[in-house]
C-alpha cells in the first residue's frame, strides 16, 4: 500500500501552496466506494428479472417486480434501475464494489487548509495608479520592511513582469513594466516579506 506515501507528496504539495501565499488551499476528492476483504453481502436479483446486472445496481426490465428500491434513470424515466440496499452487491464473492445509494459513493469529501500561523501583518496595498507602464503603488500598515511586485500570477514569483521588484520605501514605490505588449494584460500587484511570503495582493490591469 502506498497510502503514506501519497498522503506525505499532498502534505508537501499543500505546504508549498501555503509557503508560496495562498491563504487557503481546498482539497476535493472522488466519492468513495466499498472493500470488504472475504466478500460484501448478496442479495439475491433473479436474472429473469433484469436486462442487465452490475455489481450493486441492475437495469428492470419492463413490468417486472422487486422489493428493492427502485429509480428512474435521468437520461430515460421509463428505464428502471433497482440498487442494492446497504453494502450488499447482486455477484456472490464481490470484495470491491462501485455504484449505487451509500454513504461512501454519494459523499464527496472536501477538505480546506489554512496556515497555523497568521500572515496578517497590517500591511495593505492602500492605492495602485498607472502612468503609462510606470505603476506607482501606496502601502499602507506597519512598518514591516517589505517589496513591491507585479506579477501575472500572484504566487508565482517567475511571473514577474517588472524590471525589477522594488522596496516599499516610505509607503510608495514605483515599478516599470518593459513589455508593452503587456498593456491591457490582468496582473497582481504583491507585497511580499523579506522571506518571499506573499502580504497582500491586489488585481490590477497594466497601463491602467
Amino acid at each position: 500500500m502506498r497510502l503514506d506515501e501519497i498522503l506525505r507528496d499532498i502534505s508537501a504539495r499543500v505546504q508549498d501552496f501555503l509557503n508560496a501565499g495562498w491563504q487557503e488551499v481546498r482539497i476535493v476528492t472522488d466519492h468513495g466506494w466499498l472493500l470488504l476483504p472475504g466478500g460484501l453481502p448478496r442479495t439475491d436479483l433473479p436474472k429473469v428479472l433484469t436486462n442487465v446486472k452490475w455489481g450493486r445496481c441492475a437495469e428492470i426490465k419492463g413490468g417486472s417486480q422487486t422489493d428493492l428500491p427502485t429509480y428512474g434513470w435521468f437520461w430515460n424515466p421509463d428505464v428502471r434501475i433497482a440498487v442494492a440496499r446497504g453494502i450488499h452487491v447482486f455477484v456472490a464473492g464481490t470484495e470491491y464494489a462501485h455504484g449505487g445509494l451509500t454513504l461512501q459513493e454519494c459523499l464527496v469529501p472536501e477538505l480546506a487548509v489554512t496556515g497555523g500561523t497568521s500572515t496578517d501583518t497590517g500591511v495593505r496595498i492602500a492605492a495602485v495608479e498607472w502612468i503609462g507602464l510606470r505603476c506607482r503603488v501606496d502601502v499602507e500598515g506597519s512598518a514591516l520592511e517589505c517589496t513591491v511586485d507585479i506579477r501575472l500570477h500572484a504566487a508565482d514569483a517567475g511571473s514577474s513582469i517588472t524590471s525589477k521588484p522594488k522596496d516599499a520605501e516610505e509607503g510608495r514605490a514605483s515599478l516599470i513594466v518593459p513589455d508593452d505588449t503587456l498593456e491591457g494584460q490582468e496582473a497582481f500587484v504583491v507585497l511580499r516579506d523579506a522571506e518571499g511570503r506573499l502580504l497582500h495582493q491586489m488585481k490590477t490591469i497594466v497601463g491602467g
